[in-house]
């Protein structure tokens, strides 16, 4: 069956790069969220308890009850559901989520700074603070999203003000001891100088990727997840101009290449390529081998004959001929891919 690798090294290399950045590594968490990246949900998060860090962040209740004794602190960006625990933070993304919680509930309000997504407006943060001052709730955190702090634009500093505004002018004058926190991946080393009030979400930087603008200096990341292929048979009586798989798109030139078809297709998340990438021989292995024919459901066509392949330790490449971004790619991979640390 096909399987992914995940190097336990490479994920502790990202992750000192991003201690180096904060003053404690308490100040750290780990981004776990859409079975972390399509890494695996426990598979991380052991790891990340592992190497120390106390916090994590995840999507939704259930991926927060498969982790809840790995961590001291969880924060939940999208509560599905509530359970009464000490290390749960359930996130208010609206008006409206205020009036779900009781006393008992740790609670953390997400301010819209210019994502434009979820959040309070700052136009409702008095009246949400007066409600949750009014409802004896439990606030515990604030904070906020960058949109473009892997991009070369003022965005990034306008909202870094006004987060920093709001928390002067309102927060403070209505709460104490809140754990408050704005930097993702990108915004973390976007800083000039080591974070050292926050907390700093790592999502996609932990997991080797930190693309942006070319002229912003990121850090060299080691991806952590490498997919592989297990040989199912060869293909025969190969001859010039045997064309392989649906279409015919791929032609034999050398009757002499060993083909053989790998157990992995887009039905385990491993997208079908376009014609011309398939052709041109865009996309290749690790060690050179390239497509013949095109993806199929549960299968593709390589020129190899190991038994076990490679097909890929980073999607970079994958994620620029899809015209996307490495995230996508990752968390398209399927669950029932079987997960082993190397």
């Amino acid at each position: 069956m096909s399987y992914i690798t995940i190097s336990k090294d490479n994920y502790f290399y990202n992750l000192q790069r991003v201690v180096e950045r904060v003053e404690s590594i308490e100040q750290v968490a780990v981004v776990l969220k859409d079975n972390a990246y399509g890494h695996g949900l426990s598979i991380m998060a052991n790891l990340a308890k592992e190497f120390g860090v106390k916090r994590a962040v995840v999507r939704n209740l259930q991926e927060a009850e498969e982790i809840k004794e790995l961590f001291e602190y969880i924060l939940i960006l999208a509560p599905d559901g509530v359970v009464e625990r000490e290390n749960y933070f359930y996130t208010i993304n609206s008006i409206d989520d205020i009036y779900k919680y009781g006393k008992n509930i740790n609670l953390e309000l997400k301010i819209d700074t210019g994502m434009h997504r979820l959040g309070i407006s700052p136009m409702e943060l008095y009246f949400a603070m007066n409600l949750i001052k009014n409802r004896s709730l439990r606030l515990r955190g604030f904070f906020t999203h960058f949109r473009e702090a892997d991009e070369l634009s003022s965005t990034l500093f306008v909202q870094r003000e006004l987060f920093k505004t709001l928390k002067e002018n309102v927060i403070d004058s209505c709460f104490n001891d809140l754990n408050i926190h704005s930097n993702n991946s990108a915004g973390l080393f976007r800083s000039g100088q080591k974070i050292s009030s926050e907390m700093v979400r790592v999502g996609i930087a932990s997991y080797g990727y930190l693309s942006g603008d070319n002229s912003l200096k990121f850090p060299s990341l080691k991806p952590v997840l490498s997919l592989w292929g297990e040989r199912v048979g060869g293909l025969n009586y190969l001859k010039k101009g045997f064309r392989v798989g649906y279409g015919g798109v791929s032609k034999v030139e050398n009757p002499k290449d060993r083909l053989s078809v790998y157990d992995i297709g887009y039905a385990d998340g491993f997208k079908r390529l376009p014609e011309k990438d398939i052709v041109s021989r865009t996309f290749q292995t690790p060690n050179g081998n390239y497509l013949y024919g095109k993806v199929s459901m549960d299968s593709t066509i390589f020129n190899s004959h190991k038994e076990d392949l490679e097909i890929f330790n980073s999607v970079s490449d994958l994620a620029k001929i899809f015209n996307t971004i490495e995230y996508e790619i990752l968390v398209g991979l399927s669950e029932r891919i079987k997960r082993r640390v190397i």
